[in-house]
C-alpha cells in the first residue's frame, strides 16, 4: 500500500513518541534522541546547498533531516516505511522472529508519531509517502536530490533501494553512513576500503544481534554502487556525530554523487 499524506496525527503526546534524533520544538524545547546531529547537520548532508531543490529523503524516521532541509529552503518529500510493511529484520534462527517483528513494528509506530508530533509543532508542510524503499513510486515524480541518512546499513538489499530512488533523481545523491572501525579485521578492511569497495556482514548468529543492522560499508563501495546507477562523479567527506546514550562522538562518512548519465 502507498499512502501520501500531509495531515498530522492529532492528540499525540511526547510519551507516544520515540525520537531517534534530538530535536528542538516550539513550546517543547529540546527533546533528546539517540543521536544528536545539531552541531554538524550540514556536514552530515555533505555541505550541499539545498535551497530551491526538490529533495526526496528516504527513511525519514522522526523527520529531523527532513525538517532541517525544509528550513534551508528545500522542497522536501519524506519517504518512510508504511505501517503495513515490515522492516528488514535479520531472521536469526535463534529466538523468536515473531517477537522481534512485533517489537520493531511497535517501535516504528512511535517513530512515526515523533515525525507527526514534530511536523505539527514546527508547522511543517512536508508531505510523507509511506511505502517500501525497494519500490519507491514513480508518482513522486523527478527530484533534484535524494538523501539517504544512515539507512543503507539497515537494508538487506541496499543497491535495490538506491536504484529505486535514483531512477527519479536528476542531479545529486547524498549518502551518509557510520564509519565503523571496531575489530582488527574491519580496521584492516577499512584502511583498504577507503579506496576499495568493502562491505562487512554484521549479524552475529550466536548472539542473535543486532536485530536490524546488516552491513558496514566503506565509502568506496557506496561510490561504486552509485556509479553503476549513473552518478559517476562523487566525493567523500568525514565527520563525527554524537550518540547521546553513550555520550560519545562516532565517525561517519558522507558520499555526494553527481549524475553524469542523464535520466532516460
Amino acid at each position: 500500500m502507498i499512502e501520501i499524506t500531509t495531515q498530522p496525527r492529532e492528540g499525540l503526546s511526547i510519551e507516544d513518541c520515540v525520537f531517534y534524533h534530538t530535536v528542538e520544538l516550539p513550546e517543547h524545547g529540546v527533546i533528546e534522541g539517540l543521536w544528536d546531529l545539531r552541531a554538524h547537520t550540514d556536514r552530515y548532508l555533505g555541505n550541499v546547498s539545498l535551497k530551491g531543490k526538490r529533495v526526496l529523503e528516504v527513511g525519514t524516521a522522526g523527520g529531523y533531516l527532513c525538517f532541517y532541509m525544509e528550513s534551508q529552503g528545500a522542497d522536501v518529500i519524506a519517504f518512510d516505511l508504511a505501517p503495513d510493511e515490515v522492516a528488514d529484520i535479520v531472521p536469526y534462527a535463534r529466538g523468536s522472529l515473531a517477537e522481534r517483528t512485533e517489537n520493531m513494528q511497535s517501535w516504528m509506530e512511535k517513530i512515526r508519531n515523533a515525525y507527526w508530533f514534530s511536523h505539527k509543532a514546527k508547522g511543517s508542510k512536508v508531505p510523507v509517502v509511506y511505502g517500501n524503499a525497494y519500490a519507491i513510486p514513480e508518482a513522486i515524480g523527478e527530484v533534484d536530490v535524494a538523501v539517504f541518512g544512515a539507512i543503507l546499513l539497515h537494508l538487506r538489499d541496499p543497491f535495490h533501494a538506491l536504484a529505486s530512488a535514483l531512477r527519479l533523481t536528476r542531479q545529486t545523491v547524498i549518502i551518509t553512513e557510520p564509519l565503523w572501525s571496531r575489530g582488527h579485521l574491519f580496521r584492516f578492511s577499512l584502511m583498504r576500503g577507503r579506496y576499495s569497495p568493502v562491505a562487512i556482514f554484521v549479524p552475529q548468529a550466536k548472539r542473535a544481534q543486532p536485530p536490524t543492522t546488516w552491513w558496514w560499508y566503506s565509502p568506496a563501495i557506496i561510490q561504486q554502487f552509485i556509479s553503476v546507477l549513473g552518478f559517476e562523479e562523487s566525493k567523500v567527506s568525514y565527520h563525527s556525530q554524537m550518540n547521546t546514550e553513550l555520550k560519545t562522538m562516532f565517525p561517519y562518512f558522507t558520499v555526494v554523487g553527481q549524475r553524469t548519465v542523464p535520466l532516460p
